[in-house]
């Protein structure tokens, strides 16, 4: 009869412990969701820049068009839990800005108790200044006699 008491001590332990590691393990899931579609936004917007910047035969105003229609037209599926909002796309002589944000709703209230949303927000900026080919491929050939 003694013994039969001293088991259900597990269980009860267990019911205590198993919510808050699914809690946690869930959570890391959450992030790695939230940190790989932040990656993918800077990769695909440092990839388009890179991509407007090299075209050859434009002037500054038709890359920065060049670029927010290679933005629009980004395969957005890829992204898992994400909300992206539209990049802003602004441009001078030789440089051009993108500024792109996203977010993503983090599943539980109360994260964030000053401020009393549960977004977790994403803002990366991007600028390219263009460089002529010409430039570049000199400027490489005294940086290589530097070194012979």
């Amino acid at each position: 009869m003694k013994n039969n008491r001293l088991y259900g001590y597990f269980t009860v332990e267990a019911t205590l412990i198993f919510p808050f590691v699914m809690g946690v393990i869930l959570l890391v899931i959450y992030m790695f969701f939230y940190k790989y579609d932040r990656c993918l936004m800077e990769q695909d917007y440092a990839a388009v820049l890179a991509d407007g910047m090299y075209r050859q035969g434009m002037d500054m105003e038709e890359r920065a068009k060049y670029i927010s229609d290679k933005i629009a037209n980004i395969y957005r599926d890829e992204y898992w839990a994400w909300d992206e909002k539209p990049a802003r796309i602004s441009y001078d002589f030789r440089k051009i800005n993108i500024t792109g944000e996203g977010e993503i709703e983090f599943p539980f209230r109360g994260y964030k108790f000053w401020k009393g949303d549960n977004i977790w927000e994403a803002k990366r900026s991007y600028s390219g200044k263009y460089v002529k080919k010409m430039l570049g491929i000199r400027t490489f050939r005294k940086l290589t006699g530097l070194f012979t």
